[in-house]
């Protein structure tokens, strides 16, 4: 119950069979590496994960973030923790070797990453946000910036941040008032403001905490077009701390080990910032680590919700109740292990099916960034990838956060009262991963970008690629005489959706912007249920392929595979008609209703 698994098994089969890891090896930027790399990969990040970060969960709980005299500190053990993983390298598999990083392709490190988040979700931060960070000012910085900053934050000697969010403006950061005066005859700003939310603004682990800062100029128009990016960090060169101050931490709901806190900016008109970009670009170089943290999001939900899956099936193969449903009126019946019950296969089946896909769609978007480096002779083919990547990075962050929490919470039923019990693990599992559907964006944000940046956008460009992309699999595939039936179900579920794509953007052209938007979280729930039988039908169609010559464990694995698949079909798929019909009923009670 208390030892941390890792599923090997259909990670490999993501990663090698449908997300076509190999393939990037041919030649490109990742020719140097093989598939016995990954493995290696693999086999010491599944150590890393169940021996040194999983022991963290408890003490995240139990001991967690404390504040003392304005500094934030952390349990011994996440020091000690920290190192390891650090002096092993794995906060940089897939960053850029001469930062630090070792190379090797996105869709691996969003493996290891599957890996690691879930034993812990609280010590994630950490590594996690100063390598966004770093990516950041890598893509953005100046070479002296870039030289200064990012060796040290991929290789976990400094810390990082990403300072977005105030009181008083929440989700509209173009209302945020943060400001950065430009010194004269210096290179740096001063910087003067207050943020709150702030994941991992302080800790005692690293040597430096170097903070993303959203803040307008003077002068500057309002709205986004105003904001600029800021570097600052905690300590300055001379190692004197710079003018940032943690006011509190808050008190979660769960990551109890993850300091989430409110921070503030210049008290003492002090704070020194250095300009990432031209001023007025801080959104849109802000949104080079916002897509990054959005998908990384998804593996959150992903990596908690295949962890409570393996918890789940565990437990429902050793707890013993009840008799099979032929003999309850037979009180000397044998008791059975409750994986017996129909009801309980049922959630364990939707866990599943909702876990893996969440696993199956994020390594497929991670591999497509890969492949966008990799044809960097083919434009059409990178221009391609970025479409659909930019598409699906909505559904990766909310879609499979709202999938990944309805997952934990089957886990908790099949664990029945002990499922609420904090000994049992997934009570702790179900706290951490209802953050995931609010920040970076609540989901409700990711729908609205969805339909009105993503489907709307480039004059509907990005949506036909992602139809050209459900066509193209459909077409190679619907003669398939074992799936060929519930492909053609994917079909119709794509046309219903397109269908209700066009009659939305009528809507918005004709005048009524209030119902599209009113629609828009139901839209993107049936975008994610035709996004998840085409990531789950490709596995299935690998699976068929390969039953032939299988072994009989192999063969176990691949009959489940086109069973997770047809279950989805037939019993989540046709969500898509309903919400259709819910879309078309044009109803509008929500925006007439008086609330009083």
């Amino acid at each position: 119950m208390n030892e941390y698994k890792v599923d090997l098994q259909d990670i490999r089969f993501v990663l090698k069979e449908q997300a076509c890891v190999n393939d990037l090896f041919e030649s490109g930027p990742y020719e140097d590496y093989s598939w016995e790399d990954v493995e290696m990969v693999l086999s010491g990040g599944a150590r890393i994960a169940s021996e040194v970060i999983y022991p963290l969960k408890p003490i995240s709980d139990s001991v967690g973030a404390q504040m003392k005299d304005g500094k934030v500190i952390m349990p011994p053990e996440f020091h000690a923790a920290h190192h390891k993983v650090a002096e092993g390298g794995w906060m940089g598999v897939s960053l850029n070797p001469e930062l630090g990083g070792q190379g090797f392709p996105h869709v691996v490190g969003a493996a290891c990453a599957d890996m690691f988040i879930a034993a812990c979700p609280s010590y994630f931060f950490l590594p996690g946000l100063a390598r966004g960070a770093s990516r950041l000012i890598e893509a953005a910085g100046t070479p002296e910036q870039v030289a200064k900053y990012c060796k040290k934050m991929n290789t976990g000697v400094w810390g990082g941040t990403m300072c977005l969010t105030e009181a008083q403006a929440g989700s509209a950061v173009g209302d945020l008032t943060t400001s950065g005066t430009k010194v004269d005859g210096q290179d740096h700003y001063l910087i003067k403001g207050n943020k709150i939310f702030i994941s991992a603004g302080d800790q005692d682990i690293t040597e430096n905490i170097i903070h993303l800062v959203l803040g307008r100029t003077p002068g500057a128009p309002r709205g986004i077009k105003g904001v600029s990016l800021f570097i600052v960090p905690k300590l300055r060169d001379d190692g004197t701390h710079n003018d940032v101050h943690i006011n509190s931490i808050e008190e979660k709901m769960g990551l109890h080990g993850s300091p989430t806190c409110q921070m503030s900016f210049g008290d003492n008109n002090d704070c020194h910032g250095w300009i990432v970009g031209p001023e007025g670009d801080g959104i849109k170089n802000m949104f080079i680590m916002m897509n990054e943290a959005r998908i990384a999001v998804g593996l959150q939900a992903s990596s908690m919700a295949n962890w409570a899956y393996q918890l789940a099936l565990d437990y429902a193969k050793e707890r013993i109740q009840g008799s099979d449903i032929t003999a309850y009126k037979d009180a000397n019946a044998e008791r059975i292990a409750i994986i017996e019950h129909p009801d309980v296969r049922r959630m364990l089946l939707t866990m599943k099916a909702y876990s893996e896909g969440c696993r199956s769609l994020l390594y497929t978007t991670a591999s497509m960034v890969d492949h966008i480096h990799a044809f960097d002779d083919d434009p059409k083919e990178q221009e391609r990838l970025r479409h659909l990547v930019e598409i699906l990075t909505p559904i990766c962050k909310a879609y499979c956060s709202y999938r990944g929490f309805e997952a934990v919470d089957l886990a908790i039923m099949i664990h029945g009262g002990y499922g609420y019990i904090r000994e049992y693990v997934v009570e702790g599992i179900l706290r951490d991963i209802k953050i995931a559907a609010i920040y970076e964006g609540t989901n409700g944000i990711q729908a609205l970008d969805l339909l009105g940046r993503k489907v709307g956008g480039k004059g509907g460009l990005m949506f036909m690629t992602f139809v050209q992309w459900i066509n193209e699999f459909v077409n190679k595939n619907r003669d398939n005489e074992e799936l060929g039936d519930m492909i053609e179900q994917l079909d119709a579920a794509k046309n219903t959706l397109a269908a209700i794509t066009m009659e939305l953007g009528q809507k918005g052209m004709g005048g009524d912007l209030y119902f599209p938007i009113l629609s828009a979280s139901s839209y993107l729930e049936m975008f994610g249920d035709v996004v998840f039988a085409r990531q789950l039908l490709h596995q299935a169609v690998i699976s068929h392929e390969k039953l032939a010559g299988a072994s009989d464990s192999e063969k176990q694995f691949y009959e489940s595979k086109i069973a997770t698949a047809k279950f989805f079909v037939s019993t989540q798929l046709p969500r898509v008609e309903a919400l259709a019909t819910t879309i078309r009923s044009g109803d509008r009670s929500a925006l007439d209703i008086n609330f009083g």
